[in-house]
């Protein structure tokens, strides 16, 4: 079911991401001379796959449930879906990469694939790290909608009410009680790329997976 949306899970990411890339590259060459510069575009995928796990359970799983599919199959089969797309466009991404440096920043200096605290370590790494983000993006978004698909709109400004709570109270306490400091060198000193940062993306990108799987066990159509 979800291979068949090739356009909304392969074409448009990558259309997106290259015409950020075609503009950053155009830009280079109507300013020569510069120094390198680093740009965030390659961001545009990660975020499109964040929009992917909101937008895909809400256009297939009422579709899926209609044509008898239970609801533990279409959670895998969503989850495999995540998994190829996340570890093909990880692929993608390591190849563009080792080409900018190959062709020393296209030749104008511009890190758009290749980025420091990114690409760090070893390619296997690399890979790995990649695909544990985009799997982590996508769960968050899956749990957002399976809180929609449980709850509805009221569960949704409870739970989106919960995390500003949230977000406004933690820093208040962590002020309170002088912690800013002890907090940026844990930081610090425990993360020195994204490589380190992935597992811990993984495991929260985990749980959420098992809280959506949960919740679509007992959601409606």
């Amino acid at each position: 079911m979800h291979s068949r949306d090739k356009w909304g899970w392969l074409y448009v990411p990558w259309i997106i991401c290259l015409s950020s890339f075609l503009i950053n590259l155009i830009v280079g060459f109507a300013v020569p001379g510069q120094e390198a510069f680093y740009t965030g575009g390659i961001s545009s995928i990660f975020v499109y796959l964040f929009v992917m796990g909101i937008v895909a359970p809400n256009q297939t799983f009422p579709f899926a449930l209609g044509m008898s599919a239970s609801r533990k199959d279409y959670f895998l089969g969503t989850t495999a879906a995540a998994v190829l797309f996340s570890a093909g466009n990880a692929v993608l991404l390591l190849l563009l990469s080792l080409i900018e440096q190959g062709t020393n920043q296209w030749g104008e200096g511009l890190h758009f694939f290749s980025l420091p605290f990114v690409n760090e370590g070893s390619l296997l790494m690399q890979w790995l790290t990649y695909t544990m983000v985009f799997l982590y993006l996508f769960f968050s978004g899956f749990l957002i909608a399976s809180v929609y698909r449980k709850f509805g709109k009221y569960g949704m400004f409870i739970f989106f009410g919960i995390i500003l709570l949230v977000l406004l109270v933690a820093p208040l306490l962590i002020t309170y009680f002088e912690g800013w400091v002890d907090i940026g060198r844990w930081i610090v000193s425990s993360f020195h790329s994204l490589n380190d940062l992935a597992p811990w993306l993984l495991l929260k990108g985990a749980i959420m997976a098992l809280v959506s799987y949960l919740l679509l066990l007992r959601s409606t159509v």
